[in-house]
């Protein structure tokens, strides 16, 4: 039998992490690219070959858009997203739904996403919520006509787990669904029929890991 005077030792078990209904095995995991996921009350969907904007358009650098957004590294968080990373992921949508243009000598417009806010703090509690606004614009490359712009401010949350790798989940969420938010509207937009409130809500949540404290005997 183990001498009484020996400590015991703690052994954290962290539960697999879920995005409902898709999942992911960590929160730097979860996705920046809307496609395959759900939202209300629309989801972004490829062009079709006789939409005005199919392979149209030219995408400019996010403006003002921090290096690493999200959660404080002065705090031991690692944020929720690299700026090149949302970057990549804007880009890969796009491409996916039809709407960058293969070549600038191909683009009719131009779309210009601009960085405003982002509220995603870390607290003590059984709760996490995210916010992200930006500013979106497309214009004509030839005359500089304004054809669309809006701020757009999306949110996501989730509830128990582990609040750091929480954080980082729904601020990941609130980005994803910035996205799609954005290139909802602009589709709509080639019509005239964009609304004024652009914002989708994410059908799904981030279900951060849970950690189980055991007590072994040393």
């Amino acid at each position: 039998m183990a001498d009484s005077s020996q400590r015991m030792r703690i052994l954290p078990i962290l539960a697999i992490l879920a995005l409902a209904p898709q999942s992911a095995l960590a929160s730097d995991d979860v996705p920046l690219s809307p496609i395959g996921f759900s939202f209300s009350p629309s989801v972004p969907k490829a062009l079709s070959p006789d939409h005005p904007l199919y392979r149209r358009i030219a995408l400019e650098p996010v403006a003002d858009m921090p290096g690493v957004v999200g959660a404080k590294a002065t705090l031991g968080l690692t944020g929720a997203a690299k700026r090149s990373s949302f970057e990549k992921a804007l880009r890969e949508t796009m491409d996916k739904l039809n709407m960058l243009a293969p070549t600038i000598a191909e683009a009719k417009v131009r779309l210009s996403p601009r960085w405003i806010d982002m509220d995603a703090p870390f607290k003590i509690s059984f709760s996490s919520r995210a916010s992200v606004t930006m500013g979106w614009s497309l214009t004509r490359i030839d005359n500089g006509q304004l054809l669309f712009q809006r701020d757009i401010s999306t949110a996501a949350e989730s509830k128990g787990g582990n609040g750091t790798a929480r954080t980082v989940g729904v601020g990941r969420i609130a980005l994803m669904t910035n996205i799609a938010s954005a290139l909802s509207c602009i589709d709509k937009a080639a019509y005239g029929a964009a609304p004024q409130d652009c914002a989708l809500s994410p059908n799904f949540q981030y279900k951060a890991p849970t950690s189980i404290i055991m007590f072994l005997p040393g």
